[in-house]
Parts: structure tokens; sequence; C-alpha cells
């Protein structure tokens, strides 16, 4: 048993670097990013709660077919902008209504949202329209993922954050409550964690076993 110690506890700090390593080693995403940006901006490491992301213009409830002047803001002040190089970016998922940015060459659509370009993200607000669905009885789900980065060209010193936001129409009655996105953040990092402890659990049995 005495002889095993050195390999399970080589083992286990071999699994510590295998679940650091990514976040170092995955690349960026400076022409924008797509679905795998759902994930949140994993290669910059873990959500930052000094990050502040917001949608500004949305009305409480929406009219039908209405347009809407937006603002998509990213914002850190621990994080400085570098005027040179990148400074921000984002991906926008609506799940209704039509989005249009007012500078063109600033933003795509990549999978089922939008996203900056490479021109795009050397900023950290991004003007744009939302049109309203027809249907007013709806509820669409906005979400929003910014990054605020300090231009190095490396994963260390940005921070990201998350934000949703349901609008309904005018004639949805129906009760909902707003989405916790800090409780939802400490949700899934405690299943990822819980998720890692099982597998060096069971890792730690089988060299044990053998």
């Amino acid at each position: 048993m005495a002889t095993r110690l050195p390999r399970v506890i080589g083992i286990i700090f071999l699994f510590i670097i295998l679940v650091l390593s990514p976040i170092q080693t995955v690349d960026g995403f400076p022409n924008g990013v797509g679905d795998i940006g759902e994930q949140g901006c994993l290669c910059h490491g873990a959500e930052n709660d000094l990050t502040s992301v917001d949608i500004v213009g949305l009305p409480e409830k929406f009219e039908s077919n209405t347009t809407y002047y937006l603002q998509l803001i990213v914002d850190n002040p621990a994080i400085d902008v570098n005027t040179s190089s990148a400074q921000g970016g984002f991906r926008l998922v609506v799940s209704s209504g039509t989005i249009s940015f007012n500078e063109t060459n600033n933003s795509q659509t990549i999978g089922d949202g939008w996203t900056h370009t490479e021109a795009g993200n050397q900023q950290r607000l991004w003007n744009l329209t939302w049109q309203s669905p027809v249907d007013n009885t709806s509820l669409t789900a906005l979400t929003l993922y910014g990054n605020a980065v300090n231009g190095n060209g490396e994963f260390t010193g940005d921070g990201w954050n998350k934000i949703k936001i349901y609008v309904p129409g005018v004639e949805n009655y129906n009760t909902f409550e707003q989405p916790n996105n800090n409780i939802e953040l400490d949700v899934f990092d405690k299943v990822m964690l819980g998720l890692g402890l099982l597998v060096l659990l069971y890792i730690m049995v089988k060299v044990v076993k053998d």
C-alpha cells in the first residue's frame, strides 16, 4: 500500500495539470465566437464579477413589430482600455425578433447568434436595433456574453461575464422572474467541481485496487 502512495500522488498532480491546462492553451476568438461561446469565454478563465455586461434600451414589455434602439455594453474598471488593440468582445443570442447592428463591419452572425468581428473587438460598446416579434403575447429571451480584454494578445488579465434578460410582449400576462445570473453561474461551477472530484475519486480507487 505504501509503495503505491507516490503513484497516487503523481496521478492526482497530473489530473490537476490536465484540469487547469485548457485555460492556457485554448485559442482566443478575435474574429468572433460561435456556439462555443455559449459555454462562456472559457479560454479566458472563470467568470469575472468585476466585468459588467448590459443591454441598454430594452422595454419592460415590447409592442409588436416595433424597432428598439439598443446598446451592448461591456465594462471592467480593473482592465484598462488599449486604444491600439482589442478591447472587448461579445456574443448575443436572441430567441425572437430581428437584430441589426449599426456598424455592419463590426458584427456578424455565427451559428444562431451575433458576435463581433476583428474590427469590432476594438471597443466595448456596440449599437444595434431589435425589431420585436409580431406576436406580442410571446416572451423573448436575450443572452449576452461579454469579455473585457486588455489587448496584450494573451488570455491573462481579461475578464468575462454574462447576462440573460426576458422581455414579454404587452399582451403577455404570464408571471415570471428574471433569471438570477449569479446563481446560475454558481450552480454551474458547483456541478463542474463535483464532476471533477468524482473523476478524481474514481482514479484513486482504481489505483489502490490495482
